[in-house]
């Protein structure tokens, strides 16, 4: 049954696939190109009709799962129609027109080269869940896996407004120090990371005060709602430091040391995580499993300041040649 509904949902995504390919590079561009305004409204307004459409075709017409999967569609194909219009014929200073469409090998390269880390953290966070799932399954079966979806759900609350900010400070870090003005990328860097540490401490004092509560937003079953709040207490128990973990890449993403960024992104959910999870629960059983988030926070977290503070030696006192710093502006 579940797999029926999985095939009748993932082939109609499938044929839209272009859709949220063109609406997720062309939100990010808008904001590049200064208009994080329209980025934020055409999200919201795709939102609001996939919230609108998946009643009426799910229940009204009756499509079930294809309606949910025809109503996503539509609504990324409404956001990429909208943002294509905006760099064709819109007021955005980057214009889009076929004849500029031509494939720059240095550039492809860089892109490839600065999309690489967040690529391969897609792309291992698939191959660790699989591997964490098999793992929760051994030593605490059907409920640990529970446990830890919820776990994952709550954390994501106050884990999403840090990948905000990130997305919104790559932009002003990348340009300040392709201009030389590497004061202004640290601050932009210093205000990221400190609203991300302020969101991420209420997050995790709300969490160790009320767990139950926030169990049971996604559960009501008693043994359940046991085993996650016991093990979201400590499995989030690191959550304030992760505004250095998950910011911190970001930073060096955005200056294009896409090395380092790679390192640190996979330093967390895998160079880490893998490692502990393989040995912890072999001496702890279930618990095992619960502190590997925090000592892989602990660590990445360390490793990054260390990266954080080399970086920042190297560039203090820098400041860019006038003439320099002008023509990349007005360029």
């Amino acid at each position: 049954m579940h797999y029926t509904f999985a095939k009748d949902y993932i082939e109609i995504i499938i044929i839209g696939i272009i859709f949220n390919l063109f609406a997720f590079a062309f939100t990010h561009m808008a904001r590049a190109d200064g208009n994080p305004k329209l980025a934020a409204v055409v999200m919201i307004v795709g939102c609001a009709i996939n919230m609108i459409l998946d009643p009426i075709l799910i229940f009204l017409f009756d499509l079930g799962i294809q309606g949910a999967a025809i109503a996503t569609v539509v609504s990324q194909a409404i956001t990429a129609l909208w943002l294509l219009f905006y760099f064709t014929k819109g007021s955005s200073v980057l214009k889009i027109s076929l004849k500029d469409l031509k494939l720059n090998k240095p550039i492809v390269k860089a892109i490839f080269a600065i999309g690489m880390a967040p690529f391969a953290m897609q792309l291992a966070s698939s191959f660790v869940q699989v591997f964490a799932n098999n793992t929760l399954m051994t030593y605490g079966g059907d409920m640990a896996i529970g446990a830890m979806t919820v776990i994952n759900s709550i954390s994501l609350f106050f884990l999403m407004p840090i990948f905000g900010i990130n997305q919104g400070s790559q932009p002003i870090i990348g340009f300040n120090h392709g201009a030389k003005h590497y004061h202004r990328s640290k601050k932009a860097f210093i205000y990221s990371v400190t609203a991300a540490t302020a969101i991420l401490l209420i997050g995790s004092t709300l969490i160790q005060l009320f767990p139950a509560s926030f169990v049971g937003l996604f559960n009501n079953d008693p043994t359940l709602t046991q085993m996650a709040v016991e093990g979201m207490k400590i499995f989030l128990f690191t959550l304030p430091i992760l505004g250095i973990s998950v910011v911190g890449p970001n930073y060096f993403q955005s200056i294009g040391k896409a090395k380092i960024s790679l390192f640190l992104s996979l330093l967390r959910q895998v160079l880490l995580f893998i490692p502990f999870l393989f040995i912890l629960p072999r001496f702890m059983g279930l618990k095992g499993i619960w502190f590997v988030m925090p000592i892989s926070d602990t660590i990445t977290a360390a490793i990054t300041l260390y990266f954080l503070r080399r970086e920042m030696k190297r560039t203090r006192g820098q400041i860019p040649c006038p003439k320099v710093a002008d023509d990349l502006m007005a360029g």
